[in-house]
């Protein structure tokens, strides 16, 4: 039974996390990025450029607006939730916010973006798991975080490997939110991340063997419990 449960995840994380194979990584060679098409990032014109960095509220709006949903992901991917997410990903983009005048486009600015986030995130879980107060939560994202087409498409498989995703060390969690979930190639999440591609690789077949360890033994549990 246990190795028809360990099959059972090895199927789910191919057919859901895995679309691209298992053991195939290249930084040469994009993610299929089409249902996720702001993952590849904004252009943004001079004007546009110069507004933000003279700190504009309306140009800072509309980079807020255009990031939020991946800035959001990967806080979630951490298993942040609820009040932590919240003061997480208002954290990110007050640091985005206060570091606008020094941006000096040597990268876009999504990727600039991603990088503030990563940071927050990662320091915000370190001073969580250093002083713990709550439970991780391995349930699905907030509602109030997820739209409604993602709502109505999210079933009991996506939920019980995203939760598991969660549950990952925080740079898995984050390289595989960025590949799997958001079409991000390796070279890419090397940038964001601020590591070399080969750590990226490592993290994310680090990831996906820890995967298939846990989600054998959750699907085991939801079929005992039909």
């Amino acid at each position: 039974m246990e190795a028809g449960h360990t099959k059972l995840a090895s199927e789910h994380i191919n057919r859901q996390i895995l679309p691209h194979g298992l053991d195939e990584c290249s930084g040469d060679r994009e993610a299929d990025v089409s249902s996720s098409p702001e993952a590849k990032g904004v252009t943004l014109d001079d004007a546009t450029l110069a507004a933000l960095r003279l700190q504009d509220s309306a140009a800072f709006s509309k980079l807020v607006a255009s990031h939020q949903k991946i800035v959001l992901g990967l806080g979630q991917s951490m298993g942040l939730r609820g009040a932590d997410m919240d003061d997480a990903a208002a954290e990110a983009f007050a640091a985005v916010y206060r570091a606008l005048p020094k941006f000096e486009a040597r990268s876009t600015v999504s990727t600039w973006v991603y990088q503030i986030a990563c940071r927050t995130f990662w320091r915000m879980r370190q001073r969580r798991d250093a002083n713990p107060t709550t439970v991780l939560d391995e349930g699905v994202a907030d509602e109030k975080h997820i739209s409604p087409l993602e709502k109505a498409s999210a079933s009991e498989e996506e939920q019980l490997i995203w939760s598991a995703v969660a549950q990952l060390e925080p740079r898995q969690a984050m390289a595989v939110e960025l590949h799997y979930r958001r079409g991000f190639a390796v070279d890419e999440i090397a940038t964001i991340m601020e590591c070399p591609q080969g750590t990226i690789k490592t993290l994310l077949f680090r990831a996906r063997e820890r995967l298939r360890v846990r989600l054998s033994r959750r699907f085991g549990e939801a079929e005992k419990a039909h």
